[in-house]
């Protein structure tokens, strides 16, 4: 414990050295001077021997495959071999297909002008290839590194920069693109047009979201939940639930505040900006909102407070879909805990579930 630090303990082998005094006791030696610097050349050598393996392609993948979670829980605790453990990391991306690259592939790699260092973190590659939260970034042809270890959400904790570029989430809030002065002013235009229905979808969603934005990050998905910048990103926090032993009274202040960011070129935020301006009540806006809320919820890697008012949304979405009317027993059993207002006019009842809104 004393010659090696914990993240090398896959490490084995003999220190031969003469400066050791052998005629004192173990508390003695513990607190000898020589000790630590034969811990700090043994990481040294250690380091070495790793980026000697790097060199042979083969022999690296069987080793990183072995060990990439000891090299990243020493970028989490060797501040002083941090940015030496960085260039022995391997990443899928988003351009990388099948074969993961070092982070100085990627910074040589980098677009022109680009100042960041792009990633995601998700439960696996399958998860976060068809994020939306890539859509602009693919669309403009960047590169986004791909961080679907656990390890990695603590690791990047303490790797700031690399190379002299930092990191950037895509998933966080203060996230921005390089955008001409022409794409900035109709960006302004398009926020001042969908202003009221932000409001309008803020009212309705209460303090599930901080506040309600236009997106600058997607295309073709209508809305996408993104978390603070210094919070816990959506993957973070499903780890962290998923601790046997967690503390409870950490995630109060560490879980983020979500954000809702709308894309305005969507045809369902188009429509829903239409009938919110024609009647800022209207019960299907209302139900929409909620239902285009928590699917932004699942595929921004939250999981759902409530899946049975959810699935029962669904329902009767697909009962609408079918013309299919409520009776008796399904009436009842398809209103949520919530008491939201039904897609249909239902009279007397109707409005006053609409005063309790």
């Amino acid at each position: 414990k004393d010659l090696i630090p914990e993240y090398l303990g896959f490490v084995k082998g003999v220190v031969d050295s003469e400066d050791l005094p052998l005629n004192i006791s173990r508390e003695t030696l513990q607190q000898n001077k020589i000790l630590k610097v034969i811990r700090k050349n043994i990481v040294k050598k250690c380091i070495e021997m790793f980026e000697e393996i790097a060199e042979n392609k083969d022999d690296y993948n069987k080793f990183y495959e072995a060990f990439s979670k000891n090299l990243k829980l020493g970028i989490h605790e060797d501040s002083q071999n941090r940015q030496k453990l960085a260039e022995l990391l391997r990443f899928y991306t988003s351009k990388s297909a099948d074969e993961m690259i070092s982070l100085k592939d990627y910074v040589a790699r980098m677009k022109k002008g680009q100042k960041e260092i792009y990633y995601i973190t998700g439960e696996s590659k399958k998860v976060v290839v068809p994020s939306p939260f890539l859509e602009r970034l693919r669309k403009k042809g960047y590169e986004v590194v791909y961080m679907v270890d656990p390890i990695d959400e603590y690791a990047m904790q303490q790797l700031k920069d690399f190379d002299g570029k930092k990191f950037s989430c895509i998933t966080k809030e203060g996230f921005k693109l390089d955008e001409t002065d022409d794409e900035k002013k109709h960006f302004e235009e398009l926020k001042a047009a969908f202003e009221s229905l932000c409001k309008n979808i803020k009212e309705i969603l209460g303090d599930r979201v901080e506040k309600v934005t236009l997106s600058p990050r997607i295309v073709t998905t209508p809305c996408v939940l993104v978390t603070g910048e210094h919070g816990w990103s959506a993957n973070m926090e499903r780890i962290m639930k998923a601790q046997a032993l967690r503390d409870s009274s950490m995630s109060t202040y560490m879980t983020s505040k979500k954000t809702l960011e709308l894309n305005p070129n969507h045809s369902i935020v188009k429509e829903l900006k239409k009938r919110s301006e024609l009647d800022k009540n209207d019960r299907t806006v209302k139900d929409l909102v909620w239902l285009i809320y928590e699917t932004a919820l699942l595929e921004s890697g939250f999981s759902l407070d409530e899946p049975t008012n959810f699935a029962t949304r669904i329902h009767r979405m697909i009962k609408l879909g079918l013309s299919i009317e409520d009776t008796g027993e399904e009436a009842a059993a398809d209103q949520p805990a919530e008491d939201l207002p039904p897609l249909e006019d239902e009279g007397a009842e109707g409005s006053k579930m609409e005063e309790v809104d």
